[in-house]
């Protein structure tokens, strides 16, 4: 039977699995499986459990008419017998606790303002938590104030806005202890100062936890590491960082303390790195120093949803450290021991490993996506990598029912010769000796990558018709510290000569592209790149402009990483100093060579390319009499097509086919 198009609608069909953790006795996992809610607009996700035979059964159910219920980060007690996990169900993020053998969920905390990352301590008596601001009980009775609060916002910091989050308030985040037995609450750290990812030492007697104290940490942010004595309640700086560090992890020897992460200061995109810090001297030693890719999953697909935090898991003996990189468009398992060697893959390639856990030595399970699956739970034998079992197959009746073209992956040189990866996709009901449209897709960041998973939105350019090309250009990951970085200093360099080569090498490559309709897209740092590509050229018949760039000076003082970014990014730019250096590197400066029919899709609000981007572009091209076109996304934030509200990354996509198919022959 004939598969299917597949739709902007399959969408809100699919079934998203993530965040596996394995229990204490390791036979069995719970995961997380987030649904897309089309008539709510929104996502509700529960946790499930599995023998690892295959996909369990459902371990939480909360359903409201009002809400949309998220069960994440399920965490199993140290004995085994229950599972702690994070829930919105009552309204605020609070931490509730299910009984493996059964029963009704237990609601544990009742935080006024919510409960964010939470861990168990060693003995099961106790959770660390991470609250933002003083702690407020629901059960706290508060004597009614006459007086009515002010809506005004009142902003002293530098630091004082976030995409996703909006303008944050004088609260800080803030570890506490919390008493399984008694519910009583004890404050850890103090001061106007945030800390995160509180860790206990695998003997329970030290608390660490990530965070600074820094008079400077307003311009140039380092974390520190501190080590809180639950015994004496004493707090001591046990290590001062020199980069940007996440995902401590504790060797149950008691031994070491690994987090990932780099040592070149707050402004750097180069590769993440395992570094381990001895806890007797707080010595530190890069592990992965030659292993030249990124500790991390980077490469970027709209159809993940995948609730799971960045992990470093050790083995059983204290030996290895198990951690995921970014290599070319995979995302593979690694292990390397504390002499820094590190393991071949093991987990298989064209393939995303999205999150995971470590059953043994001989055993993972992950979260594998392909360009065929938003990924799935399978148990991985780590001894070969040909032997994989699916325990999850939670997509296949949408599989077997729509077409998905299948990628195409080549190499090409650039202008100077650097070797640059892409891959492209052939149209729904492709025929040879038949020409078709191209659209060309440049991703964001720029530090991140395509590659091997599914995405939905280029699915659709193919099943409407389109062949569909995407690179990684130079200032992608996946490809070394060099690489990465050699955008630097150099945007609408070699990173646009990368793109437009990958263009001319598919067009001499792939006879059944039609020159003469070309288009292009792309979002972010790739929207700055259709920007500046429009302004350069007019052999594309249409351009898609989204969350883009186009007036470095401004981006400086608007975004919530442009006093930071700009400069890092454009070698050391000053606001004041480089006005014309900015203004080169700005789209907008050239708006006057601009001919190529330009949508620009924005939402209203992105506090990382602000909406006042779109705006510039939009009046700009205006004022010069260009086909042009501003949609704004009410409510939305910088990761729309990622996450955004269904409805709205429904309608999105309707209006980016639209632009194209109008203006293709």
């Amino acid at each position: 039977m004939t598969k299917r198009p597949i739709t902007a609608e399959d969408l809100c069909k699919f079934k998203f699995v993530g965040d596996p953790q394995v229990s204490p006795n390791k036979d069995k996992a719970a995961y997380i499986l987030t649904h897309v809610d089309k008539e709510k607009d929104g996502y509700y996700s529960y946790v499930y459990v599995t023998d690892m035979k295959d996909e369990g059964r459902q371990f939480t159910s909360h359903y409201s008419k009002e809400s949309l219920v998220k069960d994440v980060a399920p965490k199993w007690s140290p004995d085994g017998k229950t599972i702690a996990f994070r829930s919105n169900r009552t309204g605020k993020n609070q931490v509730w606790l299910l009984h493996t053998d059964g029963g009704e969920a237990i609601q544990l905390t009742d935080v006024k303002q919510g409960v964010g990352d939470f861990v168990w301590s060693p003995d099961g008596k106790q959770l660390a938590l991470v609250i933002n601001g003083e702690l407020k009980l629901n059960s706290d009775k508060e004597e009614e104030k006459k007086e009515e609060k002010s809506d005004v916002k009142v902003i002293t910091r530098l630091r004082y806005k976030m995409d996703g989050i909006g303008i944050l308030n004088d609260d800080r985040k803030h570890i506490y202890l919390f008493d399984l037995d008694t519910k009583n609450f004890t404050k850890v750290t103090e001061g106007e100062h945030d800390f995160s990812q509180p860790r206990f030492s695998a003997d329970g007697k030290n608390l660490f936890y990530i965070g600074t104290k820094s008079e400077d940490k307003e311009w140039g942010y380092l974390s520190a590491i501190w080590k809180y004595d639950l015994a004496t309640k004493g707090e001591a700086l046990f290590y001062q960082a020199n980069g940007n560090i996440m995902s401590p992890s504790l060797s149950s020897d008691g031994k070491w303390l690994a987090v990932a992460g780099h040592t070149r200061g707050e402004r750097s995109q180069g590769n993440a790195n395992v570094l381990l810090i001895s806890i007797e001297t707080g010595k530190l030693k890069n592990l992965t120093e030659d292993f030249d890719y990124t500790v991390g999953n980077l490469v970027g697909v709209d159809a993940k949803f995948d609730t799971a935090d960045h992990r470093l898991i050790w083995d059983s003996t204290s030996s290895y450290l198990y951690f995921i990189a970014t290599v070319g468009g995979d995302c593979q398992l690694f292990k390397v021991d504390l002499q820094g060697e590190v393991s071949p893959a093991l987990s298989s390639a064209q393939a995303s490993v999205t999150s995971f856990d470590i059953v043994s030595e001989e055993k993972a399970v992950l979260v594998l996506a392909t360009s065929q699956s938003t990924g799935d739970l399978v148990i991985q034998n780590l001894n070969n990598l040909e032997h994989r079992e699916a325990l999850t197959t939670w997509n296949q009746g949408l599989y077997d029912e729509v077409h998905l073209s299948v990628p195409e992956n080549f190499h090409y040189k650039s202008t100077d010769g650097q070797n640059i990866e892409g891959w492209i996709l052939k149209p729904y009901g492709y025929e040879d000796g038949t020409k078709y449209p191209m659209i060309l897709q440049i991703h964001g960041g720029p530090a991140t990558a395509y590659g091997n998973g599914l995405h939905h939105e280029m699915q659709l350019m193919a099943a409407k018709g389109y062949v569909v090309l995407y690179t990684n250009p130079r200032g992608s990951h996946g490809y070394g510290h060099e690489f990465v970085n050699a955008v630097i200093g150099d945007y609408g360099g070699m990173d646009y000569e990368d793109i437009m080569a990958g263009v001319d090498y598919s067009l001499d490559t792939f006879d059944y592209i039609d020159k003469d309709q070309l288009f292009v897209t792309g979002g972010s740092y790739g929207g700055y790149m259709t920007n500046v590509i429009v302004t350069r050229t007019d052999r594309f018949k249409a351009a898609v402009t989204q969350r883009s760039i186009c007036n470095w000076h401004s981006f400086y003082g608007t975004s919530d990483i442009g006093f930071f970014f700009t400069e890092w990014q454009h070698g050391h730019a000053d606001l004041w100093d480089d006005v014309e250096k900015l203004l080169k590197l700005s789209p907008i400066h050239y708006a006057r060579n601009v001919k190529t029919p330009t949508l620009i899709l924005h939402s209203e609000q992105d506090l990382r390319c602000p909406m006042e981007q779109a705006e510039q572009w939009y009046i700009a091209l205006k004022r010069l009499g260009v086909d042009t076109k501003l949609v704004r996304f009410p409510d939305e934030n910088h990761d729309l097509s990622r996450s955004g509200n269904p409805k709205h990354r429904l309608e999105r996509l309707q209006h980016l086919i639209d632009w194209f198919d109008v203006r293709r022959s």
